[in-house]
């Protein structure tokens, strides 16, 4: 078994040192391995659907048209009204800002469980600052109204609108950014480094992986989720390279999830140890006679 492994431990020592996954491409890889597993995606759509739904309400917060006046703005409806009534100005900036954090938040989270697989880095952006593009078209009119096209309202009403507006801005501009962006093809390598880390986790020659009969992959954990319930007569415990040939070549989704969150907790779970029988066998692979024993006895 020790054999077997050496080359691809010598393979990893020839790689330069990996650059650690962030906690969000961790996050997303689990996520899509889970999926992989169980074969539900999970909906990202519906996160996406809300976040866009508070964008809309924290448009219309700011730009709703007051009932009763021919006016195409609605937050800035009282400066229209009464420009020296500024209150509940304030309140429409603040709820709108308060909905673009919320939508932004919603955006980042289907991001961090499917991110954009597009490789253009101008896509790659606008799709993970989304919720910060979305604060500044949203802002910026009432910005445009209040300073370049309202010069007749008073000072101090245009003074502190202005000052609200740069402050909830600034805030929601802040809370609306993803601060650790992920691509597809990061999430592919912390798959692919999980996979890899996991099947040679702890192995010797009395360690071995699991199959069912009726699975389709092998597993490295003998609690895993999937196969701890099944019928002893259906499972069969071997090396790597004995599941490869059974026609299960991939290591289970869960197994390599479960690695990944025992090695943040610093935990070590359960191992599959080889019955004696292919223990034996392993050895007598491992051990080559070189000479014939001598046993006194002539030809």
């Amino acid at each position: 078994m020790e054999e077997n492994k050496k080359p691809k431990a010598a393979a990893a020592a020839e790689k330069p040192a990996e650059k650690k996954a962030s906690k969000a491409a961790l996050q997303a890889a689990l996520a899509q391995l889970e999926e992989q597993e169980t074969g539900k995606k999970k909906n990202t759509v519906i996160f996406r659907i809300l976040a866009f739904v508070c964008w809309i309400l924290a448009a219309a917060a700011m730009y709703l048209p007051y009932i009763g006046l021919n006016l195409p703005f609605g937050a800035v409806r009282i400066l229209f009204l009464d420009s020296s009534n500024w209150l509940p100005v304030i309140i429409d900036i603040i709820v709108a800002g308060v909905l673009c954090v919320v939508g932004a938040r919603l955006w980042v989270h289907a991001n961090h469980i499917h991110p954009t697989k597009s490789h253009n880095k101008v896509v790659q952006f606008i799709w993970n600052q989304l919720g910060v593009i979305m604060a500044g078209i949203i802002f910026a009119p009432l910005a445009i109204i209040l300073i370049a096209n309202r010069k007749d309202l008073p000072q101090k009403t245009k003074a502190i609108v202005a000052a609200v507006l740069a402050l909830v801005f600034v805030g929601a501009s802040a809370g609306s950014a993803d601060y650790h962006p992920v691509t597809q093809d990061e999430v592919d390598s912390v798959v692919q480094q999980l996979t890899d880390e996991a099947e040679g986790y702890g192995f010797t020659d009395g360690d071995g992986v699991r199959w069912t009969k009726y699975g389709n992959c092998y597993h490295i954990f003998s609690d895993c989720q999937s196969i701890k319930n099944s019928n002893p007569d259906n499972c069969t415990d071997g090396t790597i390279e004995q599941a490869v040939e059974a026609n299960r070549a991939r290591l289970c989704s869960f197994c390599i999830k479960r690695y990944a969150e025992a090695k943040e907790n610093g935990e070590e779970p359960a191992k599959i140890e080889l019955s004696e029988a292919v223990d034996d066998i392993v050895d007598d692979l491992n051990v080559l006679p070189t000479e014939v024993p001598d046993d006194g006895v002539g030809d």
